[in-house]
């Protein structure tokens, strides 16, 4: 699996927020170190400060006992969160430089056709995947006709919400796809749609009536096969859904894009 600079920027930028955080935290910590002792199947607390003789603590003195052990911890997060980072830093550096999946695309286009790369690129893996072709569930005659505005026809205004966001943020995908389910028999997902970065393929149903019991509970069934046939909602399956009052828009889309799909 190809690594993920930005994977490693948001963890980096999340311990870079974490470290001030938890240095503010300790400010009024008490000084001093614990130490914990098992004595018959019991936890005896002992602590000092400096060089001062070691004191023991009963349950009385709990809540400084604790206070004490979460100052400790604290301390451990913010050398591991700073030791993590500046490895990170590095890393981030390299991508930067470049990494060996990225010395194809630098040859010479005479010498790319000499050798076989151990990744293909990335537009040649999504143009690929998109041009495989496949039979679409197809609309039955007089049904509404939705267009996006590349001109792909889909079932409801919602559909072209999530389309023209797919297509904004260049993620490829494919309009009811077929796929079968091992005990459900064949389903057509709206949106069959790929992750580039880990060139993973993952699955959209938008449930668009779901203030309708019957459709409701056939897609509740529908989405149990999913999994039963090991594609987990949440991971491999994504779910969106809308009701009459409680209509999508197109910030509901941004959000899965950006959970599941960058």
């Amino acid at each position: 699996m190809r690594l993920s600079k930005h994977n490693l920027q948001m963890r980096a930028d999340y311990l870079q927020k974490l470290i001030p955080s938890m240095a503010k935290r300790i400010t009024d910590a008490p000084e001093g170190k614990l130490r914990i002792s098992s004595h018959k199947g019991k936890n005896q607390f002992y602590y000092r400060t400096g060089k001062e003789k070691e004191k023991y603590l009963g349950k009385k003195e709990l809540d400084f006992i604790k206070a004490v052990a979460q100052k400790e911890y604290d301390q451990r997060v913010i050398r591991g969160a700073e030791s993590e980072l500046a490895t990170l830093k590095i890393l981030i550096k390299k991508y930067e430089e470049g990494i060996v999946e990225d010395i194809y695309d630098k040859l010479a286009s005479a010498r790319r056709e000499l050798v076989e790369p151990i990744l293909i690129p990335d537009d040649e893996f999504i143009r690929t995947w998109v041009d495989e072709s496949y039979d679409r569930l197809g609309f039955a005659r007089g049904e509404p006709e939705f267009l996006t505005s590349r001109g792909l026809r889909v079932r409801s205004k919602s559909e072209i919400i999530i389309a023209e966001k797919y297509d904004e943020f260049d993620i490829p995908y494919k309009y009811e796809c077929p796929l079968y389910l091992e005990g459900f028999g064949n389903v057509w997902p709206d949106f069959t749609v790929l992750n580039i970065r880990y060139r993973r393929v993952k699955y959209h149903e938008h449930l668009g009536k779901m203030d309708d019991p019957e459709y409701a509970e056939r897609n509740i069934k529908k989405i149990k096969a999913y999994e039963d046939n090991g594609i987990i909602l949440g991971r491999d399956l994504i779910v969106t859904f809308e009701a009459k009052n409680n209509p999508i828009n197109p910030t509901d889309i941004e959000r899965v894009i950006k959970n599941h799909l960058l």
